[in-house]
């Protein structure tokens, strides 16, 4: 039987195209190229979840990293607003933080990770938010709160379809490339190291 096996797998080898076995050894690209969004070409967003132990871990990372960005980019940070009740609470939070207080952006995610990735608190638990806008010194939040529109949270959840967007931290560089920590096993350097070669990708193509 063993023997049979061997012989059709063969068999099968022999009979596949030249061209369509070369393309199975060509390693796999570490990016997944989608249609370009033009109104992105000059970001790079970042899709992140505050539940997500990895995004935290990068927290830091990405906050320094946001700041080297050539000129004339920006990167935009995203919460993964699926329709349940924990991620609308932390979509929200997010985009009061980032009207009221944008200063205090970077502060308010830190301290949020503390909360739920160190501390147990829960996004579904509205004084997990409440408690990271206090330890960021957010001003002005409960305002900002009430004017967060229901588009703005279908607007996120919209790009994070657009993407294709299945795991976080996931970034897209210029509306076109999106990148994961998977892609490169893991590695946080080399993850951050192929952000950079992305963008360096995009700008020899214009």
């Amino acid at each position: 039987m063993k023997k049979f096996i061997v012989q059709m797998a063969m068999a099968a080898v022999l009979a596949t195209p030249v061209l369509s076995i070369a393309q199975e050894l060509q390693p796999s690209l570490p990016y997944r190229e989608v249609s370009a969004q033009a109104e992105d070409s000059h970001k790079v967003v970042v899709f992140f979840s505050f539940a997500c132990p990895v995004c935290a871990s990068y927290d830091q990372t990405f906050s320094r990293w946001a700041k080297t960005l050539p000129p004339g980019w920006s990167a935009e940070f995203i919460p993964v607003a699926v329709p349940d009740k924990g991620n609308y609470l932390a979509a929200r939070a997010f985009f009061a933080v980032q009207d009221a207080d944008p200063n205090r952006v970077a502060a308010f995610m830190s301290a949020a990770y503390t909360l739920i990735q160190q501390n147990g608190m829960t996004m579904e638990d509205p004084g997990t938010w409440s408690r990271a806008v206090a330890m960021a010194n957010v001003q002005g939040f409960n305002e900002a709160w009430h004017n967060v529109t229901q588009q703005r949270l279908e607007r996120a959840f919209a790009k994070l379809l657009t993407y294709g967007v299945d795991a976080t931290p996931s970034m897209v560089i210029s509306g076109k490339y999106v990148i994961t920590p998977d892609d490169v096993s893991g590695d946080s350097a080399l993850y951050m190291n192929l952000a950079n070669g992305m963008i360096s990708k995009v700008m020899q193509e214009r």
